[in-house]
């Protein structure tokens, strides 16, 4: 019975994000329109080219969407609602066998929240056209992948994580996670999928169209304030958004944010040696995925969906420690503040107010505040292995 409700419930969530994927075209439009200018005029790809806007990803992306610009865009649309389909089986899928404990009976409430709180930036993902699904997807294969016995799938696996850099530049956070936290293999992974990335668009375009479409790239990063305010556009959800708006100059922002960093890359430093045993690993994964879109100043409602680990790994802690309340209302206050203030759930203007409000956003500061109390928790108990041997 449990089975049959969770694929309605996937169906159920499905359907309305075909529906929303097919009446809107944003991101897309961009992405497309760039395809296009690679093709027939490279100049205009990080250029401000109207209402298109500008073309923020990387110049690896070029590569990747080159063949999309000889394609119409009803193709294109339809290829990438497909695109986002197939991902969104697959997160779901790989998800579960990093946490075992989302397929067993006893726990089907606890992957009801979890398909709860996906609901919105999965929405978002089809509704906008954005890849943060599926870059969320390559990133949850490399990590299956590294956990292989096989160096090869480690080597793999480290190329992937660079490639979603290469695409998107947040991820690079979780570059450096994995360079720390990982084997050699998936070091050796993480290097020469970064010499792949930085040249591949010298050997695929030339070395002059290349070097002019970093030197673009490059001015896109640092002026990517300019048409993305961190007080004045309320969807950018993060903690640089958040301090911003109550009154912290750039400099203590960034400040704050490189501490944070290094207080994080320092401890899993020194937890590397215990990976080998219980779940720390996956706990810290996911607390580098949660701190890669609370830190990253351009985080809207479609990243959300980089904090669904954090939820399980709590979730996992909360089930194989018999019940802690303060994870347990820790969980649920995060809950609230991320996933109940969508404008799916209280309506476009109360939405704005919340956003403005940073309300979401103390949800994630919460949500990474309580995975950290449930690592530590854990880090030196045999206990976190039970829900994932059983």
């Amino acid at each position: 019975m449990q089975t049959k409700v969770k694929w309605f419930l996937i169906i159920a969530l499905l359907i309305p994000c075909w529906v929303i994927g097919i009446k809107y075209e944003i991101d897309l439009v961009v992405l497309h329109a760039t395809a296009q200018f690679l093709n027939n005029d490279f100049t205009r790809v990080y250029m401000q080219n109207g209402d298109l806007g500008r073309y923020f990803y990387g110049p690896f992306s070029l590569i990747l969407i080159k063949p999309l610009g000889y394609l119409s865009f009803p193709v294109v649309k339809y290829f990438w609602l497909c695109l986002q389909t197939v991902c969104y089986f697959a997160f779901g899928s790989i998800l579960t066998d990093l946490y075992p404990f989302l397929k067993e009976k006893r726990y089907f409430w606890g992957w009801v929240l979890i398909w709860i709180i996906a609901i919105n930036p999965i929405h978002n993902n089809y509704q906008s056209n954005n890849i943060q699904l599926m870059l969320a997807t390559l990133l949850v294969l490399a990590e299956k992948l590294t956990r292989s016995s096989s160096s090869s799938k480690q080597i793999l696996g480290g190329i992937l994580v660079t490639f979603t850099a290469g695409i998107k530049v947040f991820p690079a956070f979780l570059v450096l996670y994995y360079f720390i936290a990982k084997n050699n293999a998936t070091r050796k992974g993480i290097l020469l999928g970064g010499l792949i990335v930085i040249a591949s668009p010298f050997l695929f375009l030339g070395p002059d169209k290349a070097l002019f479409l970093y030197q673009g790239f490059f001015s896109n990063l640092i002026t990517y304030s300019a048409e993305n305010s961190l007080t004045k556009i309320n969807d950018i959800l993060c903690l640089p958004s958040l301090l911003a708006r109550i009154g912290w100059s750039s400099k203590a922002i960034n400040i704050c944010v490189l501490i944070i960093s290094a207080l994080f890359y320092l401890w899993v430093y020194l937890s590397r040696l215990s990976f080998k045993q219980g779940r720390t690993e996956y706990h810290l994964l996911a607390m580098a995925w949660a701190l890669s879109v609370l830190l990253n100043p351009s985080t809207r409602p479609h990243y959300f969906i980089f904090y669904i680990p954090a939820f399980c790994s709590i979730l996992e802690v909360i089930y194989s420690n018999s019940y802690s309340k303060v994870l347990t209302w820790g969980l649920i206050f995060s809950t609230l503040l991320i996933a109940f203030t969508a404008e799916g759930v209280v309506g476009k203007q109360w939405n704005e107010w919340l956003e403005h409000a940073n309300f979401p956003t103390y949800g994630m500061v919460l949500l990474c505040l309580v995975l950290t109390v449930a690592v530590l928790a854990t880090q030196n108990s045999r206990d976190n292995q039970r829900v994932l041997t059983n």
